[in-house]
This record gives structure tokens, C-alpha cells and sequence, in this order.
């Protein structure tokens, strides 16, 4: 849980990294793997991308399904013969790039060699559009070699890491049971490690410290950072600083298992603070359906949040406290008052925004988690909700951002970071869970025009959506089009013969405006 008013910025000397530590789950860069001898034996080519290869790949698979992007999870080094591809069109050669992209696939490799086919051109030019990293093997070789190989290496390295991280929870649960207190428990972290070990509250004090002489500066260090939450509170940093050549796995397992041990021991040690405990009540009642809301604004001082009455809900998914931690030091950027919560299924965050300027202040927020590194397609997205003023409307608020992150978005749509007024419309149909009705509008307004053949219904109705866009400026919406105004008001015409009506006409622009929105909506295209 995050506190209001508490945390920041971090300022880092130069001669520290900081390192976000999540879920142990080894990641290979690019680079690496493409490093490897299995790899090397088909003599990989970089065509496209070469500036992304530090990305991660998680895994290796080979498939020749063209619409392979759905069954993917994101972070794969996808391998391919090209035969199938070489065989259809290029547009779909190019929406093959733009799925794998969407996705959060890491990379595309094609063997040609075996063939002679040769990469696609539309191959190539839309990966260098996405800076989608495309790899050629000019010498025939075995993709089970390569799967095998490197995916073997992941298994293994995840086995010792889940070793690793076992040992050093039982280790400090023995610590625990002896009755060792943060103290001893942080010299217990220092001797597993080998490293400095520091546990700092949220303001940055130094609570605890061993060795007791470590200094923050010692030399040349790496810090690796974890938050220990107490009760989801975001309570403590705990930070290991370990010389350059200290054991990954070893810092990477300490820092995934100590914070529920060092939970504990803050726990013995520092009973929750009065704001933390309302912090805790404050968001229990959030999440309880049934809940009066007539103390709200009761909870919402005691947290830290009194003084404002525009407010905005942030939540995301999955269990990493490196996202977390991060995501609550951009919500409390530039002075924002903010209070958190994480349990089981999401993080949940109220952000208090400047009363004098709310909608100013919210794009600032969207601006700041937007900047997050790191949120990468492995990662839950994380929703924003809508501004909403009082006490009263938070638990919208809330239902809101949740319901961003519920949206059945087209493949490849869905941002890092939702918005919700970005997706009103979605927003309104997801809550209304009326198909059929809203499908009966449509054909209501549009009528004959969806009987239309496909490629003529797909042309009117973009030209319509374009015209609805432009304010029905006719000479804005055919520089949109890139058509000729002349070519623009034959389509229009023939809108108006098959409706029935004139769609020029001010009176009747509402209607087919929703209509059209709609059926983007209903049909996973477009947002509103």
C-alpha cells in the first residue's frame, strides 16, 4: 500500500544502478541468443532492429501458422520457415508483422536458405516501420536445435533460481522462529548474500543497516532494490548493494523472498501507524460491494487525501513489486498526494489532483505512467480512470479504471496505459452488456448500407466516420481520405441514396455519428 505523502523521487549517485526485482523468471537479451552456437550454426543476419537487441526473450518457438500472434503470450523469439509467408499477399504478409508486434513478440527469424526464397520485401519494411528486430539465417539449421537449446537453458536457470530463493525463505523463516528481530534479520540478508544490506522507511531514513559500518557509497555498487509492504502497505525499501561481480541469481532469489520476511519482523518491530491503518480500512471498503459509502470522506482524511474533491483511480494487475514500486513513485511525481493498496488479484491507487486545475492535472499523471520503462508487454496494463469530484463518485472511479482493463479490445489495440476517456464508448457498452439492442440501433440508423458489398460498405463507412471526425468538413475529411473533394461528395451522395436520408444534414449527424461508433465498437475497431 502506498501512503499520501510519502516516497518520491529517488536520486541515485552515478555510481549506482538501480534494478527493479520481480518474479524470478530469467530472460535472455536478443543478443544472447543470438550469440548461441545452436544459433550461430544458421548464420543469423540482424536485417531489422539492430538497436533492440538487448530485448528479452523468454522463450523460443517455431511455427509456420500465419495467424500465430494469438497464441502467443509475449517475449518470444519466434522462428519460421517462410515458405507459408512467401505465399501470400503482402498486405498480410504485413498485418503477420504487425500482430507479432502487437503482441509483444520479441523478434521474427526466417530460414530461407533452405528454400531460396529470400525474405519478403514487405517483410522487411514493415518489421523497420515497427522497429520490430527481423533476423535472416543464411545457412539451413535445425529449429529444434535452437529450441532445445536455448529454451533449456531457461528451464534450467528458472530451476536454480526457485532453488536458490527456497533456501534463502528458509534461512530467514529459522531467523524468524528464533525470535531475530530487523536487525538480525538484515545481518542474516547481508552473510546469504555476501552484500550491504539496508532497510530505509519510506521517507529514506535508515532504519537498519548491516554491516552496521556499510556505507551507501562504498565504491562501485549495484543496488538492488524491493518495497516490503506491511499488510499491503508499501512500508520499507529494502536495498542490497552488491559489487559488480556479485551472483545474480543469488541478490535476484534474495530480493523475490526477504520482503515477506522482513514484513514480519517491521510488523514486531513498528505496529501499523494510525494513517496506515485507515489506509488499509480506506480500501477494503473500496472494494467491498456492499458498503455504505457515508464514510468516505471520514477515510479519506485520516489517509492523507483531505483538502481536494477531484480525485482519479489507477489499477493494475499481476503480482510484480518492481512494477509497483515504480508505478507508485510516478503517481506521487510533482507533489500528488496518493495512497495504495495491493492484494491478491490487482493494485489499487487514489490519486488526489490539483481542485484548481483537475483535468490538468490528470493528463500530467497519464503523462508520468505513461513514462514507465517498465511496462512492457509482459507486464498487466494499467488502467486510469475518469476524473470524478466528492467523495461520492470515487467508487466510479474505481469500477471504471477496473473496467479499462476489461475492455475486449481488437488484438494489438489495447495501450500500456488505458485511459479511460479514451474509450468512453467501449467503456458504455461493456457496462450496458446489450449486443443485441445496440445491434438493432445500428441496423436501425445504417440500414441498407451495411447490405452493401463488402469492399463498397467498408469504403462509405470509413468516409462517413472520417466526414463525423472532421465536424462534417467536407474539405478536412477528403485531405484525411486523401481523395478529391469531387470523389469525396460522390460518396456522400451515395451514402445518402442508400440511408435514405441526408447525411449532410446537421440534424441527422448525431444519430449516424453513434450509429457508426457503435459498430466500430461492436465489431472491435476504432475507439470512443
Amino acid at each position: 500500500m502506498l501512503l499520501a505523502g510519502e516516497g518520491g523521487n529517488k536520486v541515485h549517485s552515478v555510481n549506482q544502478m538501480s534494478i527493479a526485482v520481480g518474479r524470478s523468471v530469467m530472460k535472455m537479451s536478443l543478443d544472447e541468443v543470438l550469440r548461441h552456437r545452436s544459433v550461430q550454426r544458421g548464420e543469423p543476419v540482424l536485417l531489422v532492429g539492430a538497436e533492440a537487441a538487448s530485448r528479452s526473450v523468454r522463450w523460443v518457438h517455431s511455427s509456420e501458422v500465419i495467424d500465430i500472434a494469438p497464441l502467443l503470450r509475449g517475449g518470444e523469439l519466434l522462428l519460421t520457415g517462410g515458405v507459408v509467408l512467401s505465399e501470400v499477399s503482402p498486405s498480410r504478409q504485413r498485418s503477420y508483422v504487425r500482430d507479432l508486434a502487437a503482441r509483444g513478440v520479441t523478434a521474427l527469424a526466417v530460414e530461407t536458405a533452405s528454400s531460396g526464397l529470400g525474405v519478403p520485401d514487405a517483410l522487411i519494411d514493415e518489421c523497420a516501420k515497427h522497429g520490430f528486430p527481423l533476423i535472416r539465417f543464411d545457412r539451413p539449421v535445425p529449429f529444434v536445435e535452437i529450441t532445445e537449446g536455448i529454451n533449456g537453458l531457461i528451464i534450467n536457470d528458472s530451476v536454480q533460481r526457485l532453488r536458490l530463493a527456497d533456501s534463502i525463505s528458509d534461512a530467514l523463516s529459522a531467523e524468524l522462529t528464533s525470535g531475530a528481530g530487523l536487525q538480525e534479520l538484515t545481518g542474516a540478508l547481508a552473510e546469504l548474500t555476501g552484500a550491504a544490506v539496508v532497510v530505509r522507511d519510506r521517507s529514506g531514513a535508515v532504519l537498519t543497516r548491516a554491516p552496521e559500518r556499510a556505507a551507501d557509497d562504498a565504491g562501485e555498487v549495484v543496488t538492488w532494490r524491493a518495497t516490503v509492504a506491511v499488510h499491503g502497505i508499501s512500508t520499507a525499501n529494502l536495498e542490497v548493494l552488491a559489487a559488480p561481480g556479485a551472483d545474480p541469481l543469488v541478490l535476484e532469489a534474495a530480493l523475490g523472498r526477504a520482503p515477506q520476511a522482513f514484513a514480519l519482523a517491521l510488523l514486531r518491530a513498528q505496529p501499523p501507524t494510525p494513517r496506515m491503518r485507515a489506509t488499509r480500512a480506506l480500501f477494503q471498503h473500496l472494494r467491498d460491494p456492499s458498503a455504505a459509502h457515508d464514510d468516505l470522506d471520514v477515510l479519506l482524511a485520516n489517509s492523507g487525501l483531505a483538502g481536494t474533491d477531484a480525485f482519479v483511480a489507477v489499477v493494475t494487475g499481476g503480482d510484480d513489486p518492481g512494477v509497483r514500486e515504480a508505478l507508485e513513485q510516478q503517481l506521487q511525481r510533482n507533489g500528488r498526494m496518493a495512497v495504495g493498496h495491493a492484494d491478491e488479484h490487482e493494485y489499487l491507487a487514489l490519486v488526489a489532483l490539483d481542485a484548481r486545475r483537475p483535468e490538468r492535472s490528470r493528463r500530467d499523471l497519464i503523462d508520468d505512467v505513461r513514462q514507465l520503462g517498465v511496462l512492457g508487454p509482459e507486464h498487466p496494463a494499467v488502467g486510469i480512470g475518469p476524473l470524478v469530484s466528492g467523495s461520492g463518485g470515487i467508487p466510479h472511479a474505481v469500477a471504471e479504471a477496473r473496467r479499462c482493463l476489461q475492455l475486449d479490445l481488437a488484438d494489438g489495440e489495447t495501450p500500456r496505459v488505458v485511459d479511460a476517456a479514451d474509450w468512453s464508448l467501449h467503456r458504455l457498452v461493456h457496462q450496458l452488456d446489450a449486443d443485441e439492442v445496440l445491434q438493432r440501433f445500428i441496423r436501425e440508423q445504417l440500414g441498407a448500407l451495411l447490405d452493401e458489398p463488402s469492399e463498397t460498405r467498408g469504403r462509405l463507412l470509413r468516409t462517413l466516420e472520417v466526414f463525423f471526425d472532421c465536424g462534417a468538413n467536407k474539405t478536412r475529411a477528403a485531405e484525411r481520405l486523401h481523395v478529391r473533394r469531387q470523389t469525396l461528395y460522390q460518396r456522400l451522395d451515395k451514402l445518402s441514396a442508400s440511408l435514405g436520408i441526408d447525411v449532410t444534414d446537421p440534424e441527422k449527424l448525431g444519430d449516424l455519428h453513434v450509429a457508426v461508433r457503435l459498430r466500430n465498437v461492436l465489431t472491435g475497431r476504432g475507439r470512443g
